[in-house]
């Protein structure tokens, strides 16, 4: 409490001895050399010859740098460029809804596989920490999960994971897993 009080004491006593002191103006001199710095100003009687000149060394290097409305383009427009254009651009435009459309189905998805799964395949099965599931079917994720279970795959997360589910449980998992996966697909070909 002392070393506040002191502490307050002492920047006001800083703060209003600023206050005290005039300042004297006096004029600064800046800029000022030792050299004389004065412009000189030259004719030049033929500046449209030098102008001439240098547009003509400058010719070649010109052409870089600006389009050429009079020559045929000759190289094709390349992936970037193309997008730029109206039709490209329109070709490329994503609807907004496309994310709100998978964030439904992504809440479609149980509770069984957001405990068991998300954390590691992500909360749409893209894979994060494990693979991804999107190409997958139903079979194949059902074989799999049955596999970590029994142990003739180790991997330690997936075995304590599966262990308290039955073969009912891990065929339910893996149908909703490639059902998720056949409406994502759905998606991405009306994408393109």
């Amino acid at each position: 409490m002392k070393y506040r009080i002191f502490l307050t004491v002492f920047l006001g006593l800083i703060v209003l001895s600023g206050c005290d002191q005039k300042k004297e103006e006096t004029p600064k001199e800046h800029n000022r050399s030792t050299a004389s710095g004065a412009i000189e100003v030259e004719e030049n009687a033929d500046y449209k010859v030098n102008k001439v000149a240098l547009k003509q060394h400058d010719a070649n290097t010109s052409q870089v740098f600006y389009y050429d409305y009079q020559q045929d383009k000759k190289t094709a427009q390349s992936v970037e460029e193309k997008n730029y254009t109206p039709t490209g651009a329109a070709l490329n435009v994503r609807s907004p809804y496309e994310h709100v459309e998978i964030s439904l189905l992504v809440s479609k998805l149980s509770k069984e596989f957001m405990v068991k799964c998300s954390a590691c395949h992500d909360d749409y099965a893209n894979g994060i920490i494990g693979p991804s599931l999107l190409s997958k079917d139903s079979a194949y994720i059902s074989e799999t999960i049955k596999k970590y279970k029994t142990g003739e795959k180790e991997n330690v997360l997936m075995k304590d994971l599966v262990k308290q589910l039955d073969d009912k449980q891990i065929q339910a998992l893996a149908d909703e897993i490639y059902t998720f996966n056949q409406q994502i697909k759905k998606i991405k070909e009306r994408r393109q």
